[in-house]
């Protein structure tokens, strides 16, 4: 049996490049030992020339897809071509699971993983060589010739070094070493914040009977990874953790800390939360090869990253942390988010103005799209900004939200021009990008009489 993984990415990118996935990588390396065959193609939306390239290549028996924010429709078009070609279909990921009655709706989807998925996978792909349909597999929804048929939920995997490590070629590894001399890895699995931008909390309610959720693997375990993979692709030179609680567990990243020097000669960064910081942490870190921490504050408006995004730290915390962060030597970069829900001029000049105060090395403003199944989702379709916008918009950083407080092409305005504004002190510059897009407005309207 042979399993064709496909993965949506960024379309812009020509021709499309496979991104390394945790997730899809430990699926893969765990089929394999499991005696099936195993490729992946990326795909930049529905693109059926390159699907048919793919199919032509590979000859899968199955299809397997990795259902992701701004590329909803393009699966749906690309599944219904693959039930043309009678390929059974299996979606997973984060949509499958906090959508999943519209992600087993759609036409040619035979069977849905619901949450992590990898050991699930096996073993209905195991029923399909014995002659089954994997109906009653547990964390599965399997269409049958009598009707959908709903597994119970899987148990999450508590010992996290029985996992293979994923297989990293299967994204061309090697390719991305020599492109970026960056390496990634993941530590462990779930988190116990509960942002209102993330499906976190979806998975913490569905996991909530089924184990500890929050795991994670030991430090000889990752370490070896690290090892192994800085060992086998020349020309790592950066290694990143990308947990979002990577320094959640004190007595697990005190381990960390003295152990990998000794065994780990490249420097890495990571994430920690401002509420995490202490000069302690700070030199434990430092200490420890880390030189870059990435911190994510959401918005410098209060109301916007507590009551919107429960990002429960106050500007003082988030600022005292970039201090102290740096003041231990290590680069530190905000991550907030342009065009929130509620977003407005006002809310734009407090997250400058938070920014400037944090003396950050480097901001990096996103916009925000809201993903599905997220409580920030939720509250903008109750509000109607959602517009009919493209959800391609994901990939190209644009806003799909029409708010009255400020419509999307003041956000896109405001998001190309983030650089330039935060290094000018106080709102003259903000308003200068703003009062542009409010004149260009006016002209296209004036050209019709408006």
């Amino acid at each position: 049996m042979k399993v064709l993984i496909l993965q949506f990415v960024d379309p812009r990118q020509t021709p499309p490049r496979p991104v390394f996935s945790q997730s899809l990588g430990t699926l893969a390396a765990m089929l394999k030992a499991d005696g099936v065959g195993v490729c992946l193609a990326a795909l930049g939306g529905f693109r059926m020339d390159l699907l048919k390239s793919a199919l032509d290549l590979h000859r899968p028996d199955v299809v397997l897809i990795d259902l992701v924010p701004g590329s909803i429709s393009a699966a749906h078009r690309t599944i219904a071509a693959l039930g043309q070609q009678h390929l059974p279909v299996i979606v997973c990921g984060k949509y499958a699971t906090c959508r999943p009655e519209q992600a087993i709706s759609i036409p040619g989807a035979k069977t849905l993983l619901v949450g992590e998925y990898d050991e699930t996978c096996v073993e209905v792909l195991r029923a399909w060589r014995n002659g089954q349909d994997g109906a009653g597999v547990a964390g599965t929804w399997v269409h049958t010739s009598g009707g959908l048929v709903k597994g119970e939920l899987r148990k999450l995997q508590t010992n996290l070094d029985s996992l293979p490590w994923p297989d990293r070629d299967l994204f061309y590894f090697r390719q991305h070493i020599q492109a970026t001399g960056e390496a990634a890895f993941v530590v462990g699995r779930g988190c116990p914040r509960w942002c209102g931008h993330c499906v976190n909390d979806w998975y913490m309610d569905l996991y909530a009977d089924a184990g500890p959720y929050t795991r994670r693997r030991s430090v000889d375990n990752v370490l070896a990874e690290v090892a192994d993979v800085t060992g086998r692709y020349e020309g790592v030179q950066s290694v990143t953790f990308l947990d979002h609680s990577f320094a959640a567990d004190g007595d697990w990243l005190a381990q960390f800390a003295q152990a990998y020097p000794r065994r780990c000669t490249v420097p890495y960064q990571c994430h920690v939360p401002p509420d995490l910081v202490t000069p302690d942490l700070a030199a434990l870190l430092r200490g420890s090869l880390c030189r870059g921490v990435t911190m994510h504050i959401g918005s410098g408006s209060r109301f916007i990253r507590e009551e919107i995004y429960s990002i429960g730290v106050s500007n003082e915390q988030i600022i005292r942390a970039c201090h102290t962060l740096r003041a231990a030597g290590l680069h530190v970069t905000a991550e907030t988010f342009i065009g929130s829900p509620y977003e407005s001029e006002i809310t734009v000049e407090e997250t400058l103005s938070l920014l400037r105060q944090t003396n950050v090395d480097e901001a990096r403003p996103k916009v925000f799209f809201p993903v599905p199944g997220t409580r920030a989702e939720e509250l903008c379709a109750e509000n109607g900004w959602i517009s009919g916008r493209s959800e391609e918009n994901f990939w190209l950083g644009h806003s799909v939200l029409d708010m009255p407080s400020m419509p999307a092409a003041h956000i896109d305005a405001v998001a190309e021009r983030f650089e330039q504004v935060l290094r000018q002190p106080g709102s003259t510059s903000l308003r200068k990008v703003l009062d542009k897009v409010r004149n260009r407005r006016r002209g296209v309207w004036g050209l019709f009489g408006r």
